[in-house]
């Protein structure tokens, strides 16, 4: 029987609550010099570590399937937990555009049309990555073996460099990208480094000297994308988000010590029956949560007028969605055939 590893549902608790965090708080996109709009960055950039971290779950708990059953059961598993609620809540997503926002240009074709180009619902960019990644795991798996550790290090080493210093450095000055590390094979896939490190970290996890320098690297790389986004958007008189993108050298070392402190903290951990049930419950309502809670964030702006950049909003305001989000997909997956779309 495969362990359960409590430390994996607190990472993706908290980071579901991170998620809410950064869409009530963007606040941040319009730039003006005040408190409230530094402290919006400050929300931005503490938190902009929440799918990463998902997607470090995934590789660690994907790229040793084959350690516990067969392609086929793979593909089962995993795409009826995901993809079957992806196409179900694009839909349910794509009405509800058309009759709340009065989105009149509607019908088959515009609806594939948004579906495949990710258009629907902008939260949604998340499935655009792991669903490919999911057709992918099969090979992936072939190289994540621990025999292969020098070669998934490799692969981590090019991410980096090529997605995470050259990319994001061409990102920062609008120029598109240069042909030697667009055309290199695998190293570009832009979320490769993130599902690596997870299952990296897991087989591997860092020696008590090395917990250190996993911590002083998330919070230099906190450190470094607050300021230059700083910086940078008081120059260009606009906020300059792409500084602390996930997709930069430090939106990829800050979700790391993350992962390496709550391991650390939990990985022997042995809740109480209970406990345990609600930590099972909990983590398990973070795809209901990522698809509904944008549906009570507009609903509730719009009906009370909230002010995007009022503290409610981006202190208080995340806990309610998170709240009633957690209490909507709990109570759906009690119903039959619904539950199919709360996985």
């Amino acid at each position: 029987m495969k362990r359960r590893y409590y430390f994996m549902d607190v990472l993706n608790i908290i980071a579901t609550m991170a998620v809410i965090f950064l869409h009530t708080s963007e606040f941040a996109f319009n730039y003006e010099p005040t408190l409230r709009w530094g402290v919006a960055v400050v929300i931005q950039i503490a938190f902009i570590w929440a799918v990463p971290i998902f997607f470090m779950i995934s590789g660690a708990n994907l790229l040793n399937y084959r350690e516990r059953y067969d392609t086929k059961t793979f593909f089962k598993k995993r795409l009826g937990k995901v993809l079957v609620p992806f196409l179900a809540w694009s839909l349910i997503w794509y009405i509800f555009n058309h009759f709340y926002f009065l989105n009149h240009d509607w019908g088959i074709r515009n609806f594939f049309d948004l579906l495949m180009h990710g258009q629907i619902q902008a939260v949604f960019w998340f499935f655009y990555f792991i669903i490919p990644f999911y057709f992918a795991v099969p090979f992936l798996s072939l190289i994540t073996t621990r025999e292969n550790k020098k070669t998934v290090l490799y692969v981590i080493a090019w991410f980096v460099l090529g997605v995470g210093i050259v990319g994001y450095t061409h990102s920062l000055r609008a120029t598109p990208l240069d042909y030697f590390f667009s055309n290199m094979p695998l190293i570009m896939s832009t979320g490769i480094g993130f599902f690596f490190a997870g299952w990296y970290l897991q087989q591997f996890p860092p020696a008590k000297s090395q917990k250190k320098w996993y911590a002083l690297g998330s919070m230099l790389a906190f450190l470094f994308m607050l300021g230059l986004t700083v910086y940078m958007s008081h120059q260009a008189g606009k906020t300059i988000n792409a500084v602390y993108s996930i997709f930069s050298i430090g939106g990829f070392f800050l979700p790391l010590g993350i992962w390496v402190y709550v391991r650390d903290a939990l990985e022997n951990w042995e809740p109480s029956p209970k406990m345990a049930t609600w930590l099972k419950r909990l983590s398990g309502a973070s795809l209901g949560v990522y698809v509904i809670h944008e549906f009570i964030i507009y609903i509730a702006e719009n009906t009370y007028h909230l002010q995007a950049g009022s503290w409610w909003h981006m202190i208080v305001f995340p806990w309610f969605v998170w709240g009633l989000s957690i209490a909507i997909t709990l109570a759906l997956q009690k119903i039959p055939v619904i539950n199919r779309l709360m996985p």
